[in-house]
């Protein structure tokens, strides 16, 4: 027998065999064919330069510098842009206009409005013509910071704030306009307010509303009764009536839709100088960091009651924060531990109320507990006096404590404020209204 082999591709692309032919002593021939795999060299030869091609940039370092050449490049060009958009919002001589359109792309200047007496008439025009081939020029408000500016870019989500945050007026002890920052008319038009009035805010807390809370509409009457002038209401309940939680996700969003109300405002001649504004709670933070942002203590006095010290205390930007900035005067009120700031030492007079600022004797259930009773307590301050007393020797100092003169007393009333600096102390009972009087000579000085 003879066996003959022979090579011979198989069909397969990447297979071969090899073929042998065997011859028995009959005569007779097989065949047999036994495969292998064989990796074409052709296949092999591409993937080496194919890899070897890529890797030369990587070796000498061409592909990575190009890439990072290119994001250079793409990052230089996003700064460019931003700085010409921020350059053509700063030259513009009518940003503050548009501001006050809401940034509105079309704006149709209020060319009816004439001046009362003693009004300004803030119309769109340059000039205002007085006499034949005289001009005079008006007014015009002070420029906005270039932080500000950019931080008031209108945007789809402030927008969206902004329509549902409600502003509500009253003159004369009456609800006069209620409106929307996306409203296309002027804030004080409809209002009765004159620009050159005395002006003040109301901002409430979490759970509540300008309509139907019984401290809002208590210090509304006080402030018409005791202040006069223009009293406003800031109802952002379309968000506060959630969970806490979110509301504190939204404070950056609210605090600038109230920003932009106070700078609406000035816009259309209300004087910062002559506006008071209160806060409790969570409205007490949106006040005092709107105070702060201003700066330059140029609102007349900002007052707070028990802000809110859950989402706000653990913030390490908040700790270091003074508040003595936000206005001329800023009078902070502390009742609680438990849902106020545990910082009670951050503006003019601090005032610990009851025991040391921690609770009160009238405490009771929700929205009367320690917490809920500070503004009633403000409120209360109109007609009673909360009296200022000696550092209880159970209390503890956060600052310092503050010297005051005789029947010094907490509220919106005290005109020596300018005199007091520090932490004040008054303690309350338990039964209405809540004062406690242990100087002798209060009884011939005080108020019912």
């Amino acid at each position: 027998m003879g066996v003959f082999r022979l090579w011979a591709p198989h069909r397969s692309s990447i297979g071969m065999c090899i073929h042998s032919v065997s011859v028995t002593p009959g005569g007779k021939m097989s065949f047999g064919c036994r495969r292998f795999v064989v990796v074409p060299v052709v296949v092999a030869f591409v993937l080496f330069v194919g890899l070897a091609a890529l890797a030369e940039p990587y070796r000498d370092g061409k592909f990575g510098a190009r890439l990072v050449g290119r994001i250079r490049e793409r990052r230089l060009e996003r700064a460019q842009l931003r700085a010409q958009r921020l350059q053509t919002i700063a030259s513009n001589e009518a940003f503050a206009a548009d501001y006050a359109m809401d940034f509105r792309d079309e704006m149709v200047a209020d060319t009816t409005t004439t001046a009362g007496d003693g009004e300004e008439d803030y119309s769109m025009n340059v000039t205002t013509t007085i006499g034949v081939g005289e001009e005079e020029e008006v007014r015009r408000p002070p420029p906005l910071p270039p932080a500000l500016l950019a931080a008031l870019k209108p945007s789809p989500r402030r927008t969206m704030f902004e329509g549902k945050i409600t502003f509500r007026f009253y003159h004369g002890g009456n609800l006069t306009k209620q409106t929307t920052l996306i409203e296309e008319d002027r804030l004080l038009n409809g209002t009765g307010c004159a620009a050159d009035e005395r002006f003040a805010l109301i901002v409430h807390g979490w759970r509540e509303n300008c309509y139907e809370v019984p401290w809002v509409l208590a210090l509304r009457d006080n402030l018409h009764q005791h202040r006069g002038g223009c009293v406003a209401c800031m109802d952002y309940s379309a968000f506060s009536s959630g969970g806490y939680g979110g509301l504190v996700g939204a404070f950056r969003d609210i605090r600038d839709v109230l920003m932009h109300f106070l700078q609406q405002l000035r816009y259309e001649g209300v004087q910062f100088g002559r506006t008071f504004v209160f806060g409790f709670s969570f409205g007490a933070q949106l006040a005092l960091d709107v105070g702060s942002r201003i700066g330059g203590q140029e609102l007349e006095a900002i007052d707070t009651c028990d802000m809110a010290g859950p989402g706000f205390d653990s913030d390490r930007a908040f700790k270091v924060m003074d508040f003595r900035n936000a206005a001329k005067n800023v009078q902070c009120v502390h009742t609680s531990i438990d849902k106020g700031t545990k910082f009670p030492n951050k503006c003019h007079q601090n005032w610990r109320m009851g025991q040391c600022g921690l609770r009160q004797a009238a405490a009771g259930p929700p929205p009367l507990g320690s917490h809920g009773l500070c503004p009633v307590f403000y409120n209360l301050a109109f007609k009673y006096q909360f009296l200022a007393q000696p550092k209880p020797l159970e209390c503890v100092s956060f600052g310092e404590v503050a010297t005051y003169p005789r029947n010094y007393r907490m509220g919106y009333m005290e005109t020596r404020k300018s005199e007091v600096r520090g932490e004040l102390f008054a303690p309350t009972s338990d039964v209405f209204p809540y004062t406690v009087y242990t100087n002798p000579y209060n009884i011939f000085d005080y108020g019912f």
